[in-house]
């Protein structure tokens, strides 16, 4: 309901009412002025109300397309605020009717004035509703992708998080169809994608038999050759890719519920079981000839790898390290893994440890670089490994390894850094050590009744240093010549300095 200002001018008191935005082009003004006649008071206001009250009723009956009299509607109102006002057959834009009301007073006006403006608030949010999910019916799958796709690229996510998400919408769009309207999509809908896409062949992009296709029909070919199963970690990447989707048109509105919510047809991937462990043939040849060539480009190959052979610490693990995270407690020398610093992450409580550092890695010169670091200036252990994607520290070290061991043949599908988790504790299995013992340095769930103790204890670090004496991988690890990264560490400091 337009509200009254009362503007006292030299020729006398007026009420002053703001027009609608949408009735503006129909009245021709933004306000509506009229005189009172009389002077401020009790009266002025009661009379102000009832020609507010006019107001409102004529503005409903304008949006109904009816002609309205503005003078006249005014005039009555006015006349019938100088005496008590009564009105007769009231309904309210949501139905309610009032056979006759008396107003006798300015708060008799305020508090017909209040109820009508709440009926008006309540048909308004229910027309919101009902306009928000004709709306939802209307949004394709189709438009709803592209716009989602859209807003990745305008966050700056890296490229590849956008080219995975555009690959896995693509195939679900495929299955369920696009032209489905995004208020439709079910349950149904989702398990029906993961069912397609276990037939989803391995670089199907690549592979001339498959490249050219439309995607139902690779989908068929694949199920026709007998295509073997995705990894239960490409499943799970797939349905993170819909989850971020599907919570984004929640939050729009344009979907009501997550039809991913529920549905545990999907393997949850163990990280732990990525990758074997490697033999002493294989050890030898990543730490043989080809090593050093290798690994004296940049400091995180060269400490990088032997602190992963000689902890079984995860890559992103080893590769956010900051220097504050090597200590020696109690005569022992070691590192901390724990999220103390911005970028750092640790996977769960249990990854929360101090690990002791193996001789071999001591006597080929850890602590002389660890100076050499601090020294510098720098904060992170290995500052030439970037974090611009926000994904971890570890991604560059993974990929460098893992081209690494496959040019010297290790070719084993999902081999990489993590196979000297593998490595550390399948010996240390072999040697004797308990499960508890070797959780204690991997931070493996095995060892989770204890590794709170563990981790914040110093009376257990003699049997984490026992423990990991036991482990004697037939290696030997190049010794650090001093020095030998000042050049990757100045360039480390040009970069962050240009970032």
């Amino acid at each position: 309901m337009p509200k009254p200002l009362l503007l006292s001018r030299p020729s006398g008191l007026y009420a002053r009412f703001l027009v609608p935005m949408d009735l503006r082009p129909v009245v021709g003004s933004r306000f509506l002025m009229r005189p009172l006649h009389m002077p401020p008071g009790d009266a002025a206001r009661l009379v102000a109300a009832c020609m507010a009250v006019a107001l409102s009723h004529a503005f409903d009956a304008l949006r109904r397309g009816q002609t309205v009299d503005w003078k006249k509607a005014l005039e009555a109102a006015q006349a019938a605020g100088r005496k008590d006002l009564i009105l007769e057959g009231l309904t309210f834009s949501d139905g309610t009717k009032i056979d006759r009301a008396r107003l006798d007073t300015a708060e008799d006006v305020a508090m017909l004035s209040a109820l009508a403006e709440q009926r008006r608030a309540q048909v308004s949010a229910s027309s919101a509703r009902i306009a928000a999910a004709a709306a939802g019916r209307r949004l394709r799958l189709s438009m709803a992708i592209a716009a989602h796709l859209g807003d990745l690229e305008g966050a700056r996510l890296h490229k590849k998080t956008v080219l995975e998400s555009r690959h896995t919408l693509r195939l679900f769009a495929e299955v369920v169809g696009g032209s489905t309207p995004v208020a439709e999509l079910t349950q149904e809908h989702v398990r029906a994608f993961f069912a397609a896409v276990r037939w989803w062949p391995s670089n199907a992009s690549k592979r001339p038999e498959y490249r050219d296709l439309p995607v139902l029909e690779v989908f068929e070919l694949a199920k026709k050759n007998g295509e073997p199963a995705p990894a239960a970690w490409t499943i799970s990447k797939h349905r993170q890719r819909l989850s971020v989707f599907f919570v984004s048109l929640v939050a729009s509105g344009d979907l009501a519920t997550n039809p991913l919510a529920g549905v545990r047809a999907v393997a949850t991937p163990d990280n732990e079981d990525r990758g074997a462990p490697f033999s002493d043939d294989e050890l030898g040849a990543i730490f043989g000839p080809a090593f050093v060539p290798w690994a004296s480009k940049y400091p995180h190959r060269w400490f990088g790898s032997m602190l992963g052979l000689f902890s079984g610490a995860r890559v992103n693990e080893v590769a956010q390290l900051r220097v504050d995270d090597v200590e020696t407690v109690d005569g022992v020398p070691g590192f901390y893994i724990r999220a103390a610093a911005k970028g750092q992450s640790v996977k769960n409580k249990n990854s929360r440890r101090f690990v002791p550092l193996a001789q071999p890695v001591l006597a080929a010169g850890f602590l002389t670089y660890v100076d050499e670091v601090r020294a510098s200036g720098h904060a992170q252990l290995f500052p030439n490994l970037p974090n611009s994607t926000g994904l971890g520290f570890g991604r560059q070290l993974s990929r460098q390894f893992s081209a690494y061991i496959k040019g010297l043949g290790i070719e084993e599908k999902g081999q990489g850094f993590h196979g000297f988790r593998h490595t550390l504790a399948d010996r240390l299995d072999a040697a004797g050590a308990s499960a508890a013992a070797i959780g204690a340095l991997t931070g493996h769930a095995a060892g989770q009744t204890v590794l709170e103790k563990h981790y914040i204890h110093r009376s257990t670090l003699p049997d984490r240093v026992a423990t990991l004496a036991k482990f004697s991988p037939p290696v030997t690890l190049p010794a650090y010549t001093p020095g030998q990264f000042a050049g990757a560490l100045k360039a480390a400091a040009t970069t962050k300095r240009k970032r």
